[in-house]
């Protein structure tokens, strides 16, 4: 019995974790996404599943199931860089991704949000930034390189 209440302890405290977790990436793209767009709600298209359950939950991201009815898309996997290469998106779509290898696959990707060596990693290209006319605030500094 003993063993059955540790186990479920364990449990609830790493479902309490994730769902910081999920609390805290919501944060963090709600505090980007108020520095690149000046709108309401944000158009979003992301087709990883955990992505769509941290962003579901904001009343400021509205998922969109096309790429083009995107303002803001997530490139988490090789699929949707081939998807997003392949289409003629618009000038305005601004495209993030989740792996650093996106950046250096795609010059239309301004940023990316990845783990490296256990630790979170955010990185913007500023000639990427330019194209977009985006400047983002001092605090993001640190996180912007001119070149890969």
């Amino acid at each position: 019995m003993k063993m059955k209440k540790i186990v479920f302890t364990l449990l609830l405290l790493f479902g309490q974790l994730y769902a910081m977790e999920r609390e805290s990436t919501l944060k963090l793209y709600h505090h980007l996404f108020r520095h690149l767009f000046h709108k309401e709600v944000i158009s979003v298209y992301v087709e990883d599943r955990e992505y769509q359950k941290v962003f579901a939950s904001s009343p400021f991201i509205r998922l969109v199931p096309y790429l083009k009815d995107a303002d803001f898309v997530m490139i988490t996997s090789d699929r949707v860089l081939e998807e997003v290469q392949k289409r003629k998106l618009s000038s305005k779509t601004i495209l993030f991704a989740t792996k650093y290898k996106y950046l250096e696959a795609s010059k239309r990707i301004i940023g990316a949000f990845y783990w490296r060596k256990s630790r979170s990693q955010y990185l913007f290209l500023q000639d990427r930034l330019n194209e977009h006319n985006i400047s983002l605030p001092a605090g993001y500094s640190k996180f912007i390189l001119d070149e890969l």
